[in-house]
């Protein structure tokens, strides 16, 4: 197989194990939410907040140095099982130290980040997660880094189903609640160490030693590599800190349900965009105003596509959150529309962040504005959540995804725009909005806790007056696309 096409099956592959993970993590979602409390759900919620952050302070980030590492070493397998047996030896000490801090220090611990959540067993069953988490995904780096995207998607499902298994054997029939899903997580990582250990030994990728040459060299690749890789996990996690310092552990629980909705629509722009950014860069490298027509031509289209999964998720959440989970969750659904503008600002920032990475020294940047939409974020979230609770979370998460696009696009025009125009952006997101916020008028003001066929029929009504007005301002481009399939090489292979 060649390079290329190794490349996009492992892209496909990664997508849809990602996109199969969230659709079943949905279908749970009346499982979970029938045997978890909010209170359960926000506890949960935050301990694995918690484990992503942790896992990137106590690893020193070397789980993203094993890629760029591999590729000098795997022409040397003397070297590359010395350096892979540094890895997972340092990184093993590192997170039992961890552990064992965590223990001793367990009432600063828990003043700090699980407020009126006890340590046993809830902190305790977190802090023995963390050592086998971490490894795991050193792990994972590794079978990335040897590009086996078939491998590493069976193992990626396979935990996943496992973890339901157990899930419901601990919740729904021994009734264990939020000690119940943590303890299948650690469970399921604890089992994992001994499959890595055996796929390891089989591949003779493993040598027991800690070569402190090769342990500095990644280090100093890795550990400026931990305030990126930190941004946005700290800037998640503080948020709901602050809603469980400033108003309870329930509040977490239903933000969390709404960020889950929220989330939907990033998988499509996200994994969209996995297709869209190698031919974003063929036509860049055209540099002929044809291929600069097409880009904005498909780029506006891709955007209208996204607006009508904004006015979905916006206006039917709701539907869909009354359905599928008890009434303690029926709140949730109430910051879900802020969510949706927020996700609906992030979509300029995928269009305009391509443009950066197409040049290699614009690419070196991108940084500063993750950075700086991170801090905002936290910043904004403290003063925010005491005031607002769950949607003070998502007012910050909202105002700092403009914080953050608005240095990429500044950024980008000191390249090349191609000839992108926010203005021109905005006039498609914007109607979007508007419908979404005048389908909600009954939700917010007259059917906000209980299900109405009537505000449905309203909402499936205005939809359909947004799909009218889509074709109506489109209709000679629809046309055209429909008619010529023009873009249909761009994700042939993906």
């Amino acid at each position: 197989m060649s390079a290329k096409r190794k490349v996009l099956e492992n892209s496909f592959l990664y997508t849809f194990s990602q996109m199969l993970v969230k659709a079943m993590g949905f279908l749970l979602l009346p499982l979970y939410t029938l045997y978890l409390s909010p209170e359960d759900y926000g506890i949960v919620n935050l301990a694995n907040s918690f484990l992503q952050v942790s896992i990137f302070i106590v690893a020193f980030s070397l789980n993203s140095g094993i890629v760029r590492f591999y590729v000098d070493y795997k022409e040397n397998p003397n070297k590359l099982r010395r350096f892979l047996g540094t890895v997972i030896l340092f990184v093993s000490i590192a997170s039992i130290i961890f552990t064992l801090l965590g223990f001793g220090f367990n009432n600063l611990l828990i003043s700090l980040f699980f407020k009126d959540i006890s340590f046993f067993p809830y902190v305790f069953i977190v802090l023995l997660t963390i050592s086998f988490l971490t490894i795991h995904d050193i792990h994972q780096k590794i079978i990335q880094a040897m590009q086996q995207g078939r491998k590493l998607t069976l193992i990626n499902l396979s935990v996943f189903f496992l973890k339901v298994i157990l899930n419901v054997i601990f919740i729904v029939i021994l009734k264990l609640g939020a000690v119940g899903m943590l303890l299948a997580q650690l469970i399921v990582h604890i089992g994992y160490i001994f499959f890595m250990v055996y796929d390891l030994k089989k591949n003779r990728l493993f040598s027991f030693c800690i070569d402190l040459r090769m342990l500095w060299d990644a280090l100093k690749y890795s550990i400026p590599l931990l305030p990126h890789n930190l941004s946005t996990r700290i800037a998640s996690f503080a948020s709901r800190v602050f809603m469980n310092i400033g108003h309870s552990i329930a509040t977490v629980g239903l933000y969390s349900i709404s960020f889950q909705f929220g989330t939907v629509i990033d998988t499509v722009q996200s994994s969209v965009n996995r297709a869209f950014r190698p031919w974003f860069f063929e036509m860049m490298k055209n540099e002929d105003e044809e291929s600069k027509k097409e880009v904005l031509t498909l780029s506006s289209l891709l955007l209208t596509l996204y607006s009508f999964v904004y006015v979905v998720i916006g206006l039917f959440s709701q539907e869909a959150i009354l359905i599928m989970t008890t009434k303690n969750y029926v709140m949730a659904w109430t910051a879900v529309p802020i969510l949706v503008i927020a996700f609906s600002v992030k979509s300029i920032y995928y269009f305009y962040v391509n443009i950066l990475f197409y040049y290699k020294t614009a690419a070196r940047r991108i940084f500063i504005s993750t950075l700086a939409g991170s801090f905002s974020d936290i910043i904004l979230a403290f003063l925010l959540i005491p005031i607002l609770g769950m949607y003070g979370a998502a007012l910050a998460f909202l105002l700092a995804k403009l914080i953050v696009v608005t240095i990429v696009i500044f950024m980008a025009r000191k390249y090349n725009n191609i000839g992108y125009r926010l203005k021109t952006m905005i006039k498609i997101i914007f109607p979007s909005i508007i419908f979404m916020m005048i389908g909600l008028f009954f939700s917010y003001t007259k059917y906000m806790t209980v299900f109405s066929w009537y505000n449905l029929f309203y909402k499936i009504f205005i939809l359909s007056m947004y799909i009218l007005f889509i074709y109506i301002t489109n209709k000679q481009t629809i046309n055209q696309f429909i008619s010529t399939w023009k873009y249909k090489e761009i994700f042939k292979h993906n």
